[in-house]
């Protein structure tokens, strides 16, 4: 009895022993990994991130990196707020809310200019004591036409943008090449990645038309004339040389194409207005053309 307890005891020593060595020539290796290994090399895999959930479900979903509809309507709803009291807030309203949330302290650089400013225009300014929805407001104005005393609702920049190979297989086109033995297929994706997209989409009634305002225009200016009733004014450069085109001719009936026009507005909603009829044409600033437009904004079309 007592050899057979001795023998239990001799196998645990050895088990216990056994595995201590184990776990020492593991802990040895994974140092001898870690020492080997770049600092700079970190992969999204290996990352991993512990922190506390935010009570606000919708800031929650920002750092979780998540999106859905609600997010995004609740998104914009954040930045139609912001842009807002951006707009309407005097000196004093943006001071209080900056002290209240930033807590930016009172430090000056070399030149005695406070970090923490409001960014209003100084005494000298002509804007000088106005906020910057009352600026913006007189820009716009500044901006419209006068042969009218219709209100401008919006202006929307036209910049061309190149589509990107990010884009490119929607668009891409094919063309036909023949060596001394086979006829083949060549995809031309450098050109057409180059190929430009106008935020201004217009539906025509005629689609194989090759005259389109949206390639010409630089702004598009919606003016309110009653109710859902609006005038759509295409600011197109002179250098285009449009006024040399005449009432009679085909290009003037292919610019004036126009069934729908849609555009989204710097909060993401797309807005739509059906064409009725051209109006005129007239010379601005000697810098564009204008061909006016009558137009009724349809109904919201969502983000």
């Amino acid at each position: 009895m007592k050899k057979f307890f001795q023998k239990i005891l001799l196998w645990i020593y050895i088990k216990y022993h056994t595995i201590m060595v184990a776990i020492s020539i593991a802990l040895y290796n994974t140092e001898i990994e870690i020492l080997k290994a770049d600092p700079n090399n970190l992969q999204e895999r290996d990352k991993r991130v512990q922190r506390k959930l935010h009570r606000n479900p919708l800031l929650e979903k920002f750092y979780a990196g998540q999106s859905d509809e609600k997010y995004v309507q609740e998104y914009y709803e954040v930045l139609k707020k912001a842009d807002k009291f951006i707009q309407t807030a005097t000196p004093h309203h943006k001071a209080a809310t900056m002290d209240k949330y930033l807590r930016f302290d009172d430090a000056k650089d070399p030149y005695g200019k406070r970090y923490s400013n409001t960014a209003f225009f100084d005494e000298k300014h002509k804007h000088a004591g106005k906020t910057l929805g009352e600026v913006l407001e007189l820009e716009m104005k500044e901006r419209a036409t006068n042969d009218d005393d219709y209100e401008l609702l919006y202006i929307f920049n036209n910049q061309p943008i190149e589509i990107g190979l990010k884009n490119i297989m929607d668009v891409v086109e094919k063309t036909k090449k023949q060596d001394a033995e086979h006829e083949y297929e060549v995809v031309d994706m450098l050109r057409k990645s180059k190929s430009l997209e106008f935020p201004i989409k217009i539906e025509h009634n005629n689609n194989d038309i090759t005259n389109k305002i949206e390639q010409l225009t630089e702004f598009l200016h919606v003016k309110k004339i009653g109710f859902e009733h609006r005038q759509l004014e295409f600011f197109i450069p002179i250098k285009f040389k449009t006024s040399d085109v005449t009432d009679q001719s085909e290009i003037f009936n292919e610019l004036i194409d126009i069934k729908e026009v849609f555009i989204r507005d710097k909060y993401g909603k797309l807005i739509a207005f059906g064409v009725t009829k051209f109006i005129k044409r007239i010379i601005y600033n000697d810098t564009h053309e204008v061909w006016k437009f009558h137009g009724i904004e349809m109904k919201q079309m969502g983000i």
